[in-house]
Parts: structure tokens; sequence; C-alpha cells
């Protein structure tokens, strides 16, 4: 056993450090290139719910409905981040059926002109029509409940509190519109 601990030398450490320095670039590398701004033209800072909502009624899908008590789903055609929002969003939609919530899927043209600036993308809106949660399913490079709003904000809303939440400061994995 002495004998081979023995053949290792500084060219072996040397090695693993440049194996492990390279490993741990690359990761960063990756991971740094799919984390992006969920509101890069920061077209929600500094808005109001009031103002949200009525550009949101731009939208074909959204004109003239009613909105009360509804969850509207933005996704983009040709967005891979869909794909780690999905187990989300059917959470939350089962969590909405529960509670009396309408569900809406909207899907938006990469290239449309719009207030949300990124996909995937939820909006709650109250039984009041006010808008209750606009921004993404949650923030970072998995698309989990625990690193999200929306439940917070379903959550209060069952129990009478009505939030006003307009989310653009994000970074995750978004394809920006």
């Amino acid at each position: 056993m002495q004998d081979s601990n023995s053949k290792i030398t500084h060219f072996h450490y040397m090695v693993f450090i440049v194996w492990l320095v390279f490993t741990v670039v690359t990761a960063i590398y990756f991971i740094s290139s799919r984390l992006v701004s969920y509101d890069p033209e920061e077209k929600l800072t500094g808005q109001n719910s009031v103002f949200v909502m009525q550009e949101l009624r731009k939208i074909v899908q959204l004109n003239n409905v009613d909105l009360s008590d509804t969850i509207i789903h933005f996704t983009s055609d040709h967005c891979s981040c869909t794909q780690y929002s999905e187990a989300h969003k059917k959470d939350i939609n089962e969590q909405a059926g529960l509670t009396g919530f309408k569900i809406i899927n909207v899907n938006l043209p990469a290239k449309l002109s719009t207030i949300i600036p990124s996909t995937p993308s939820i909006m709650i809106v109250s039984d009041t029509q006010d808008l209750l949660y606009l921004g993404p399913y949650s923030i970072g490079l998995a698309c989990t409940e625990s690193n999200g709003y929306v439940e917070t904000v379903m959550n209060n809303y069952g129990k009478g509190y009505r939030s006003d939440l307009i989310l653009s400061d994000a970074s995750g994995c978004y394809c920006n519109l």
C-alpha cells in the first residue's frame, strides 16, 4: 500500500488541480449562460397594477374576458425554459382548481410587443379583477415552489390578504420577448 502512495507525484496533484479548476469554470460558464434577467428592458419597473392590467387587456386572448379569480400562464413558442416550469405550473393549477380559480393559457409570439417581458410568466387576478401577482413562476435555474412567490400570494389571498406584487427583478431561466 505504501508503495502505491509513493508513486503520487506533484505532477498528479497538478493534473488534478487543473482538472478541478477546468470543471468549476465550465460549470459556472454553463450555469451563468442560462441565468437571464426577467425584465431586462425594465418594462415593469415603476409600473402600477392598474396600468399593467390595462396593458394586459391589449393582448387579444385577454380582451373582453372576465378575469375574476383567474390565473394566466404566459408561454412562448420555442422557449426551452418552459419545460422547467411545467411541474410547477401543474401544481399551481391543482391548487387553483381547489380554490375556484379559472386557468387561461396564453401563448405569446416571440416578437410581440407587450408588457410581459419574458416567458414563462404567470399572472394572478382577484375576484374584483385586480392584479395580485405578475412575474415569473420562480427565480433561479430550477422552477420550484421553494424559490417562488406564487404559492405565497395564493395562500395569502385565500386568507383574505390582497397583494399587488409585480416582480420584475429576478434572474433565472426565462426567454425574453
